[in-house]
């Protein structure tokens, strides 16, 4: 691994992870493929090194796509619509990203590891996150399949990143500062929550051993009751006047959300544990 392409970059998880990179690989060259000026900036601010390149561009150009991957070795494509309800009001933004995005990426790639960032969400999906997610996993395993023996393609499939842009505790924090209330959509809702420290030290994990046509997941374990996670986030950012609004389940939203289905081939979880991964404290606190 010489050539990384991170698209999506400039993200929440792309600035930690390149981090990490550069700190854990003293050779290697990065790229960051990103389109929004302002986490461009964090990104310099965070990783400043003369071993990270910067492409600005939208994984939906394939021409900029092309430019940004020619010549790379690996590719981890994090970049992504991400919000279920924005997903759902805007279809076509997130098909062309999600779906046409990869097709882009995937077409533009000619080296030995590939890695797709997904998300629970495209199991059994109900929304059109989900479903661009699906078809996104659905064309990498292809491409697997085509190139076995050539070259390595893999799929991460992440719970809600804690921390990220636009996170349930980002929106929480800042409803209690703005008018000390949360708005919960169901107490009774289960989510699959994950630190960005879990989901880059899994990105390591399956650069460096991962196999082709393996699906990585993480977390592990039972999901987490919005109600609780909601009485938890009030006890951390709020007083005893905090209120929690219920104002019911979001278009395309499920009740409970799962890693994997039962049958479901090629499934491995808990693989960041093969790699010990410290990251440097305060990388992974939202803080970057």
């Amino acid at each position: 691994m010489r050539r990384v392409v991170v698209t999506g970059g400039a993200g929440f998880v792309g600035r930690n992870l390149i981090a990490e990179l550069l700190r854990r690989y003293a050779e290697v060259e990065i790229t960051s493929l990103s389109r929004s000026e302002g986490m461009i900036a964090r990104l310099i601010t965070h990783c400043s090194s003369s071993r990270l390149r910067i492409a600005m561009g939208d994984v939906r150009d394939a021409e900029i796509v092309r430019e940004a991957i020619a010549g790379a070795d690996t590719v981890i494509h994090l970049a992504a619509m991400k919000r279920v309800e924005f997903s759902e009001e805007h279809c076509c933004q997130a098909v062309t990203t999600n779906v046409v995005g990869t097709m882009n990426v995937l077409s533009a790639f000619s080296g030995d590891t590939f890695v797709l960032m997904s998300t629970d969400k495209a199991v059994e999906p109900t929304n059109c996150y989900g479903a661009t997610k699906f078809l996104a996993e659905k064309m990498v395993q292809a491409e697997g399949a085509k190139r076995a023996g050539q070259a390595r393609f893999m799929i991460i499939r992440s719970g809600n990143i804690t921390g990220s842009t636009g996170s349930v505790l980002e929106i929480w924090k800042q409803q209690i500062a703005r008018g000390n209330e949360i708005t919960v959509t169901d107490p009774k809702m289960t989510r699959l929550f994950v630190s960005v420290d879990q989901v880059v030290a899994l990105i390591i994990a399956v650069l460096e051993s991962g196999e082709n046509g393996k699906i990585y997941v993480t977390p592990r374990g039972e999901g987490v009751v919005l109600g609780d996670f909601a009485q938890e986030a009030i006890k951390l950012y709020g007083n005893e006047y905090t209120r929690m609004r219920i104002v019911g389940k979001r278009p395309g939203e499920k009740l409970h959300e799962k890693t994997h289905i039962a049958d479901e081939a090629n499934i491995i979880q808990g693989f960041e544990r093969r790699v010990a991964v410290a990251i440097p404290e305060g990388a992974g606190t939202g803080a970057v």
